[in-house]
């Protein structure tokens, strides 16, 4: 240190100079005194002017009220940001501490007293209005919170978005970068956020700041979310989160708790959502390690009493890239309702089928295992830019018994943007009553995945299914093709199968399935269709050229196909059946067609035959079609349908038959009948029953014959036909003979009607037939004469054998083989063979009895046919009187027999003889004589023979019915009678043993009238009437007769010979 010697001071010299400092000190200070009581007085203005000019310079419009301006508190009220009509920010009081620091005043706390905060955010982008300037200013300098101490009372905040409106309310103090402490709470009453309502959310919870980060720990609570276009919606949802924000707010970490009430799910529903989660979340990626479990879930295809995952998800870019590694368990897993009513379904439709009972074990076996059923997997997931794949290395799932239900490992799956998924892994499925399945899909060298997979057979009962391989693999483009066979017996649809082999073949791309691409044989032991059973057969059935036999593209099923050929061989119940034909095509939409369709029925030798020329069909939602050229021959029944067409249709399980038209033809050798045809007919096959029905006419007239009526059942091989017949009316247009050649010959000129029912019955017994047919008149010429007035009813035991019931009887009004006969009956039995057997005919004939005795005819035949009429007790006066004989009388009673016989040349009489009973009687003429031409002696004679006694009288008569008739009158122990000229000569003549021999000839139906003639030249017929000459007078050449045999003169002389040489 300089020490410097003391120099003595000059007080007078220094004494001025002191003065004006304190002088100057003094103006100074009274100077500052004055400047800061001015301030003093003009703080609020200068701190008004301050403010304004600030608030210009950020161009904030505002207005407010300076209320205090102190030396440690500032504070402004009524602050009013923006419209005052629509405030951006409203402040109720700002105060401002001021504090100094290293001696100089600086900014201390600033306490906004109620602040009301107005924002909104539209398109993801927030706006508070005036206050956008302030707040975003585009800076790039990285967000920090601003260096402010702050306090909030009763702070609040409405925020309106493209979701909803949100209230805020904030309350809390302290500086923004460390040390703030307050709560702060939100709620939305509704917000709509991609098609998503949340109702009631709220925000509730702690806000702190320490050393810049913020941290948030409360709950955030959901009343309900719903999604109505997913079918979503979950309740009472709070997550517990414990958040803190980085300095920049640009990320994080935290943990976060979930519990939730009841939600639901396209298909589904759960009971409750839960679990942990801990998390970070920077520069862009995601740790997160997450536990969550699912109580009681309920989906549409399955459901699980518990299902929990645990894992860890990362992510990059945001969330471009996700992963995430997991590890699964659960338990009480089974099926869902709705595959329960699948398989239930599918087991209800195919009743009968081997599928119900290969489901219904199926289901029992699920239904048992999945009691206490548990999981036990894990699994990987990545999404990037390729897009999804799902590693999975090991799943199991096993029943309440311990067995695995189904196993997989190394599963992995990638779906793309475009294209089908790509699948890679092996699985097995099994357990008690479950069909074992294994598989395992593989990467080929050419980068195509292949499945490989069988299934042993799998059986319930009787049914069983197999699939002995199958192979699906899928090219790199998605494209998958799949082969292989499965292997089926038991019953199908309408039927059975045993051991049917059906290949499958195809392949699916781009959503379109293309099956059986080449010729595919269809193998089988045996299948049964309804009541139908072929034995071991092998079809093959080929698709067009170039295409797939079924494609399904677009939503659109179209199928085509044929077969060379078929034939089949079987049985029908227990009938042998043979089924041939030509091509057979097929296309859906579009025909079906056959040709040449030969079906057999029953042993060779006695097989019913169907013949079906074209065959065709439209598919569509029903099958439809034609057919024609058809033949029907039934052996059973011996009647044949020819020329059969119509149409078909097979909609509901049911084959029905329309507009059919056919031509009934009779198969016996001799034709029972004419062919008769129907149209309009009709025909069902139901539940294995054939309805049928048609209306049978003659072709010729168009007229209705009868109406029938079929029902037969296929499962039994039974049925029935009713045939009503409606009163066939016989005339001019209509007889007999149109409808059977049987009645040529036997009647002619039928007029009257016949009415009726029949019925033929068929089992696998035989055939039976009955039926019933009245007439109530009918009239007819018969061989032997007009028949009138036939009434009756003839009842079949054998309708199609024409065979009735014994002793049939027929009333006949009249009949008249040249003498009438009125009021008899007959009675007949048709027997097999077409004969009949006639039991009797009675009519009352002159006093007496006609009566035709039993006898047999066969019908439609040329065999001789007997007929004996016997007459019995037939009075000469009453005969005379019926033949109106006025000038003859006669008496005597007499008996005899009529044999008539009818073969290929006609009908004659042999044999007929009439003799009189005991004591004989008298023929005598009581009329003048005609003839006055005659000589003495005959008059002589004549008047000696108008009265003559007979011991003894016959008649005989014998020849052709069509022809002359033969009848010799033989009179023995004849005298006068009484009124005959008596003298000496007949006196001695009447000693002597006299017989009368008279021989006439003459047509059968001429011959009483040619009798009468000799008395009555008015019974002498026209002869034009009888064909002899024509109308102009010219004689008619008369047809050759058959040759009649010669009259032996020794026999048929009117007397002995030995008389011919007296004179």
């Amino acid at each position: 240190m300089v020490q410097h010697d003391e120099q003595p001071v000059d007080d007078s010299a220094t004494r001025p100079a002191r003065r004006g400092w304190r002088i100057a000190a003094i103006a100074l200070t009274v100077v500052l005194v004055l400047a800061l009581a001015y301030v003093w007085v003009t703080r609020k203005s200068i701190a008004d002017n301050y403010i304004a000019a600030e608030l210009k310079r950020m161009d904030l419009p505002a207005t407010y009220e300076v209320a205090a301006i102190g030396p440690d508190e500032q504070v402004i009220r009524n602050l009013v940001v923006g419209p005052r009509d629509r405030p951006d920010l409203t402040v109720a009081e700002v105060r401002v501490r001021t504090r100094l620091r290293f001696g100089f005043p600086g900014i201390g706390r600033i306490t906004l007293v109620r602040p009301r905060l107005y924002g909104a955010v539209h398109g993801g982008k927030p706006s508070f209005g005036s206050l956008d300037k302030v707040l975003f200013t585009g800076s790039k300098e990285p967000f920090r919170l601003p260096d402010l101490d702050i306090g909030i009372k009763d702070g609040r905040a409405l925020i309106r978005s493209d979701f909803g409106a949100v209230g805020i309310k904030v309350a809390g103090k302290g500086k923004l970068r460390g040390g703030f402490d307050g709560e702060v709470a939100a709620i939305a009453p509704r917000l709509d956020v991609q098609g998503c309502r949340l109702a009631d959310a709220s925000i509730y919870g702690r806000l702190t700041v320490a050393s810049e980060r913020p941290r948030f720990v409360g709950p955030v609570r959901l009343a309900e979310v719903s999604c109505a276009a997913q079918g979503a919606m979950l309740k009472q949802a709070a997550l517990a989160a414990d958040v803190t924000f980085d300095r920049r707010l640009d990320g994080g970490d935290g943990k976060l708790r979930l519990a939730t009430g009841s939600g639901a799910m396209p298909q589904g529903t759960l009971d409750a959502l839960g679990g942990t989660a801990t998390f970070s979340y920077r520069a862009r990626a995601l740790n997160a390690r997450f536990d969550v479990e699912v109580r009681r879930l309920a989906a549409a295809h399955a459901r699980a009493e518990r299902l929990a995952v645990s894992g860890r998800l990362r992510s990059a870019q945001g969330f471009a890239n996700v992963q995430v590694e997991a590890d699964a368990e659960g338990n009480g897993l089974a099926g869902g309702p709705a595959l329960d009513r699948a398989l239930a379904q599918a087991q209800a439709s195919g009743e009968g089928t081997l599928i119900a009972p290969l489901l219904g074990q199926m289901r029992s076996a699920f239904a048992r295992e999945s009691r206490s059923s548990t999981l036990d997997g894990a699994f990987m997931a990545r999404r990037g830019p390729e897009g999804i794949s799902v590693v999975v290395p090991r799943a199991a799932l096993h029943g309440s018994s311990g067995q695995s239900l189904l196993a997989v490992s190394r599963v992995q799956v990638l779906a793309r943007a475009q294209g089908l998924p790509m699948i890679s892994g092996n699985f097995v499925t099994g357990g008690a009553g479950v069909p074992r399945i294994g598989g395992r899909m593989e990467r080929a060298n050419d980068g195509s995945l292949v499945l490989r997979a069988q299934m042993p057979e799998y059986r319930a009962g009787d049914a069983s299914l197999a699939m002995p391989r199958m192979a699906v693999v899928q090219a790199r483009s998605g494209a998958i093709g799949f082969t292989g066979e499965l292997l089926a017996s038991g019953g199908l649809p309408g039927g059975r199968a045993r051991n049917m082999l059906l290949p499958v073949d195809g392949r699916w791309d781009d959503g379109t399935i293309e099956l059986w691409l080449a010729c595919t044989e269809i193998r089988f032991d045996e299948l049964a269709v309804a009541s139908l059973t072929l034995d071991r057969r092998r079809l093959t059935v080929c698709p067009p050229r170039s295409r797939p036999l079924l494609r399904f593209a677009g939503g659109r099923l179209s199928v085509a196909g044929g077969l060379a050929q078929l034939d089949l061989a079987g049985r029908l119940g227990s009938t042998p059946i043979r089924l041939a034909s030509g091509p057979v095509g097929f296309a859906y939409p579009g025909i079906i067609t056959a040709r040449g369709v030969d079906v057999l029925l029953g042993p060779p030798a006695t097989a019913s035959r169907f013949r079906i020329a074209n065959l065709s069909a439209r598919a569509g939602r029903d099958l439809a079609g034609s057919f024609d050229g058809s033949d029907v021959s039934l052996y059973a029944v011996p009647l044949d349908l020819h020329e059969v067409r119509g149409t078909w249709r097979y909609a509901g399980g049911v084959l029905s038959l329309g507009q059919g038209s056919f031509r009934l033809e009779d198969r016996e050798p001799v034709d029972r009948f004419q062919p008769v045809v129907a149209r309009d007919a009709t025909l069902t096959l139901r539940d294995n029953v054939i309805d049928a029905v048609a209306l049978m006419r003659e072709p010729a007239t168009d007229r209705a014959v009868v109406l029938a009526t079929i029902r037969h059942d296929l499962s039994r091989g039974s049925g029935h036909a009713d045939l009503a017949v409606q009163d066939i009316t016989f005339d001019d247009k209509l007889q007999p003979e149109t409808l059977t050649r049987l009645a040529l010959g036997v009647i002619a000129n039928t007029r009257g009607t016949v009415r009726g029912n029949g019925r033929i019955d068929w089992n696998e017994a035989g055939v039976t037939s009955t039926g019933s047919f009245t007439t109530d008149k009918l009239d007819f010429a018969a061989a032997f004469g007009p028949v009138q007035g036939v009434a009756g009813t003839i009842r079949f035991t054998d309708l199609l054998g024409l065979v009735t019931a014994p002793d049939q009887q027929l009333r006949v009004a009249s009949i008249n083989p040249g003498i009438e006969v009125n009021d008899g009956a007959i009675t007949y039995a048709l027997q097999p063979g077409m004969v009949i057997a006639v039991n009797g005919g009675t009519w009352p004939f002159v006093g007496g009895t006609l009566r035709l005795l039993p006898t047999r005819m066969a019908i439609g035949t040329d065999a001789v046919q007997n007929y004996t009429l016997q007459v019995t007790g037939a009075d000469a006066a009453l005969f005379v009187q019926r033949l109106e004989l006025a000038n003859l009388n006669a008496t005597g009673i007499f008996d005899g027999t009529l044999p008539l016989v009818f073969d290929q040349n006609g009908g004659r009489i042999e044999g007929g003889l009439l003799k009189s009973r005991p004591p004989g009687g008298n023929v005598s003429y009581v009329g003048e004589l005609t003839y006055k031409d005659l000589s003495t002696m005959a008059n002589f004679a004549f008047d000696t023979l108008r009265s003559l006694n007979y011991r003894q009288m016959s008649v005989g008569m014998n020849g052709a019915l069509e022809g002359e008739i033969l009848t010799r009158l033989s009179f023995s122990g004849v005298s006068q009678g009484e009124g005959a000229s008596k003298n000496f000569l007949t006196r001695r003549i009447a000693k002597l043993p006299i017989q009368f021999n008279v021989n006439l000839r003459a047509p059968f139906f001429q011959l009483v009238t040619s009798f009468k003639s000799l008395y009555d030249p008015a019974f002498v017929r026209d002869p034009r009437t009888l064909g002899l000459i024509d109308a102009s007078g010219k004689p008619i050449t008369s047809p050759v007769l058959p040759t009649v045999k010669s009259v032996d003169p020794a026999k048929n002389t009117v007397q002995p010979s030995a008389s011919e040489t007296m004179p």
